[in-house]
């Protein structure tokens, strides 16, 4: 969790150095909750990565979790071009506690710029030490011999293939070494074969064909069964009562295990369990009659009070007005609606360790999480993590993996739990719902004097899926860093202001993709473009002429958007097609722009075009960075146009996909995508479009209808 650490929690909480053990039965036990790992990766770490084989692979321990952003296939073609040797020769294994270093979740878009550099550290160190050790067997200089796709060879020949280097060879690698080494990743192009080529993703035949285990539902261990929570159908509800005696006659029904307020059923077949749970009785203590409605007016700013509790920015002196544009924007409550449920398997050995199989973003907060719940110590349990069907933050908290635990503790046999589409729904957390106030005024020149900024959101970071009620107090002195996130805008002015409450809701709210630069930045945009109109200038200029100096590839990829679209070309915008755009920074490290074609038809606004131009720094595979961009260009589609989480009497209403409107292929135009590198490192890729799709599309509807659009999803008019 960014920016928290344990004892900034322990200070929250009030405790002294007296009080942060207790005693129980002569032992010390510790009242710190579990905290997910922070560390950041090392030259040590990077030493445990990477190996050649007695087969004559190189081996590639992955710490960053595959969810379909491609940081396996970038991280193979990053080594891959340090050794010397074709892809194909990198064979590398998903994020395993037993096999890597603790490191800290893959979240943030930031797989690429920590792990990629180490990499190419790491195999360059590893190349150096393959070198001496053939020189030594040949009893040739160093300077004679050089890396092939085949193994060392000198003069144009092969004098030692890899599978004769494998096996007995003392190639040992220093954090030192790997510290000094100087990889051609960083030396510029010239030295790169793998990098910047388009590459499949990792595992792609077994994805098609299912030819081996890859996600966690894949997995199948001796004398698995099948198992799933009894959970109550309210927020905040409470289970009084359950009669599993119906049960009892359905073919491979285990029974009901039921610890403390932890229920669940087991059954021999998923068929078996799915009839169980519809013959269950469930008596409920229903929670708080809310709605929606209830929802939003709990973050509305219109009802907060003048100075909100966190600033993010503040510069200049602030006026009370008159302004230019004074909007109240509202974000509704979002679901991740990732296709692959959460799913895991968990295994207790006969000497009482515990092995679970699970896709995962944070294995290592997942190992600590169960070794605290069940009394072990974190090297008695270990977690393998598989590829993800879709993250999106969804996965950074411990969840299917505990009930897992959890049943299988209680049932003696190995489980799998799989959450159901109503599980995802009605258990999982949230994208919080946010309103916004922001006003801005602009001499004639379109030069913006003041810039002010308020909003209110549900918690982020401080997710009450993972928090339970001590630590939401504690938290609520501290500013959830999350929900800032993308709220400054890169609009030079005069006067900026940035502040923010983070409110807490009886719905879970909790980490989406890109954390607050979702809505903050659409919210950003809108403001930007309402400006423009306000004033009379054109959209695209009046960004150009307020980027910040120090914002220079902000302005770069906003004018190789307007050049691929040809903005300055576009037709005029009319009651039934309107053009927008609109562009932003993530994490102060990758920058993107779209721009939105929309046209009005009977059935609703459709997306008829869209283009963006992109810059992550170094583009190690660009099909798999295209992928990313297109992801979060339909993302904004869907938070444009279509979602919208609605509660009704105390209920998460959707129970499936059919009840959630997402865009489908039908609501995506073709995309065109410029990639634009800027410097010889990686930054992110994973979530920065995601600051410029929504608003794109929003501003092209405003430009059609001549009004702002001040709430998601739009409406037909």
């Amino acid at each position: 969790m960014a920016g928290l650490s344990r004892r900034r929690f322990l200070m929250a909480l009030g405790w002294g150095a007296a009080g942060i053990t207790a005693v129980a039965g002569g032992a010390a036990w510790a009242l710190m909750p579990t905290l997910p790992p922070r560390n950041a990766p090392t030259h040590a770490d990077a030493t445990a990565w990477l190996s050649l084989r007695p087969d004559g692979v190189f081996e590639l321990y992955s710490s960053r979790a595959e969810m379909g952003q491609g940081i396996s296939m970038g991280l193979r073609q990053v080594a891959a071009d340090e050794l010397g040797v074709e892809v194909a020769r990198v064979r590398l294994a998903q994020a395993d506690t037993s096999l890597v270093p603790v490191a800290r979740s893959t979240v943030g878009s930031d797989a690429m710029r920590e792990t990629g550099v180490l990499v190419a550290r790491a195999a360059a160190a590893l190349a150096s030490a393959i070198l001496r050790e053939a020189a030594q067997r040949l009893g040739r200089p160093v300077a004679d011999l050089r890396l092939a796709s085949d193994g060392v060879v000198s003069g144009g020949k092969t004098m030692l293939t890899f599978e004769e280097l494998g096996p007995g060879a003392s190639l040992l690698v220093t954090a030192e070494d790997v510290e000094t080494a100087t990889p051609r990743l960083l030396a510029g192009p010239d030295g790169r074969r793998e990098v910047g080529r388009a590459h499949p993703t990792h595992d792609v035949d077994a994805i098609v064909t299912g030819n081996r285990p890859l996600y966690a539902d894949d997995v199948r261990v001796p004398g698995m069964v099948f198992g799933a929570v009894v959970r109550p159908q309210t927020l905040g509800g409470r289970i009084l009562g359950i009669d599993a005696s119906a049960c009892q006659s359905v073919p491979g029904f285990l029974g009901l295990y039921r610890d403390g307020d932890f229920a669940g059923l087991v059954a021999t077949r998923r068929g078996a369990l799915a009839q169980a749970l519809g013959m269950l009785v469930v008596e409920e203590e229903e929670g708080p009659d809310v709605d929606s409605d209830d929802i939003s007016g709990m973050v509305d700013i219109r009802s907060a009070s003048d100075v909100l509790e966190h600033s993010v920015f503040d510069t200049g002196d602030q006026s009370d007005g008159p302004f230019d544009v004074d909007l109240t924007l509202t974000v509704p409550l979002a679901a991740h609606a990732s296709i692959e449920p959460r799913t895991a398997v968990a295994r207790f050995g006969d000497n009482g360790g515990l092995e679970v199989w699970t896709g995962t973003q944070d294995p290592f907060f997942v190992r600590n999480s169960l070794a605290d719940t069940f009394g072990l110590g974190p090297d008695r349990v270990v977690v393998h993590g598989m590829r993800i069907g879709g993250g999106f933050g969804a996965r950074t908290i411990v969840a299917a993996e505990m009930d897992a635990a959890r049943l299988a503790r209680l049932c003696g046999r190995p489980v799998k739990v799989q959450w159901s589409r109503s599980d995802e729904f009605r258990a999982g957390f949230h994208r919080p719902p946010s309103s916004h106030r922001i006003r801005l005024s602009a001499d004639a020149e379109g030069r913006i004097t003041h810039w002010h900024h308020a909003f209110r959101s549900g918690h982020v970071i401080f997710t009450s899926a993972a928090m339970g009620p001590g630590l939401q107090f504690a938290t609520s002195f501290v500013a959830d860093p999350g929900v800032a996130r993308g709220s400054v805008p890169p609009y030079a002015a005069d006067a900026t202001a940035v502040e923010f409450e983070d409110v807490r809701l009886p719905v879970k709210t909790g980490p989406w993709r890109g954390l607050g630069a979702a809505a903050n930045s659409w919210a950003v945009e809108t403001a930007v473009d309402a400006l423009a109109r306000a004033k009379g200038i054109d959209p695209l200029d009046m960004r150009l002429r307020s980027i910040g100096p120090q914002h220079a590839r902000l302005s770069a990829v906003l004018s190789a958007a307007a050049e691929m679209a040809g903005w300055t070309a576009r037709p005029k915008d009319s009651a039934d097609e309107g053009w927008g755009l609109a562009c932003g920074i993530y994490k102060e490290m990758s920058y993107a722009t779209a721009v939105a074609r929309v046209t009005r038809t009977e059935a609703g606004y459709r997306v008829t075009g869209l283009w963006c131009a992109h810059d992550c720094g170094l583009v190690v595979n660009p099909d798999q960075v295209r992928a990313q961009v297109e992801g979060n260009l339909v993302w904004g589609i869907g938070m444009a146009l279509k979602e919208e989480l609605l509660v009704d009497g105390g209920r998460i209403r959707p129970e499936s996909f059919f009840d959630y409107p997402l865009p489908v292929l039908s609501d995506v135009p073709d995309i065109e995508i410029r990639l634009i590198e800027d410097g010889n490192e990686p930054t992110g890729a994973g979530e920065t479009a995601i600051v410029c799709g929504t608003a794109a599309v929003t501003n092209a509807v405003a430009a059609m209808t001549g009004r702002t659009v001040t709430a998601l999803p739009v409406k037909q008019a």
